[in-house]
């Protein structure tokens, strides 16, 4: 029986004012290594191995069964092997991550019969928000929603956004855990009119800088007046690393997620 082996990186959503919107994949991955089997054998190497390894409620099990079941197959278990390298709990995408790479790990072995939207669909299922799966499916900086009149099989809609390539990333990822639940409960449920403009005038000010490659647009354009303020109580430090990134010549800096990890810009 075939093995399959893939690779789901790590995701930054948000980049500042793109809340829920933008997300960005980045060069550092978790790997899923399948083989379906008549149970659930799961072991673990990396972040997290001693809590996830002999788990069949995993994440990327539940992905696994999914797209058996969408193509009306039986999955009754799964020889699985995780080499986790995202940090946990940290803002990049781990859960995105664990989600994509069973997806992929599942539609490789059967062939590939859902495309990437209809992964995308089973995604957001499972994870509930869009704005890390999809870069995670896609790759590169992804910008996705979810469609008013909503398609059974590809209910969001996603574009591709070049990033310019001379901008490499730099992460710094504090030594403290960020659930994004608790994080999400900080954010007010509604918001003035003038905080919805400055996030919307800038999030399309970002789009426009990746397009025309205004790398002298980018401090601007990652300003945010919806959650990064009331997360940053959660990160001791958090607008003196800002600060201290943009001192050292960063184009553009921010929260990653819901955090704690901080995401710079840097020039090549």
């Amino acid at each position: 029986m075939k093995m399959v082996k893939v690779m789901a990186p790590a995701t930054s959503a948000n980049l500042g004012p793109g809340f829920d919107f933008l997300g960005l994949a980045l060069d550092l991955y978790d790997t899923v290594t399948f083989t379906p089997a008549t149970d659930w054998h799961v072991t673990a190497e990396g972040n997290g191995a001693a809590e996830l390894t002999g788990r069949a409620d995993l994440l990327v099990c539940q992905a696994l069964k999914r797209v058996f079941l969408e193509v009306g197959q039986p999955l009754n278990g799964g020889i699985v092997h995780l080499d986790n390298r995202i940090p946990e709990a940290g803002g990049l995408g781990t859960s995105a991550a664990a989600i994509v790479g069973g997806l992929a790990a599942a539609n490789h072995y059967l062939g590939d019969p859902l495309t990437k939207d209809e992964l995308l669909a089973l995604a957001v299922e499972l994870e509930g928000h869009p704005d890390n799966v999809a870069p995670a499916i896609f790759g590169g900086l992804v910008g996705v929603v979810q469609e008013a009149v909503t398609n059974k099989n590809t209910p969001y809609v996603s574009m591709e956004i070049p990033f310019p390539a001379e901008l490499q990333v730099v992460i710094a990822v504090p030594e403290l855990r960020v659930v994004t639940a608790q994080a999400r409960q900080l954010l007010p449920q509604q918001v003035s009119l003038e905080q919805a403009v400055f996030n919307l005038a800038r999030t399309g000010l970002l789009v426009g800088a990746c397009y025309a490659q205004r790398l002298d647009l980018f401090r601007t354009a990652m300003e945010d007046a919806l959650h990064q303020n009331q997360r940053a109580v959660l990160i001791p430090g958090f607008h003196q690393v800002i600060e201290t990134a943009y001192e050292q010549g960063a184009v553009g800096a921010a929260l990653s997620g819901s955090g704690p990890t901080i995401m710079a810009f840097v020039p090549a």
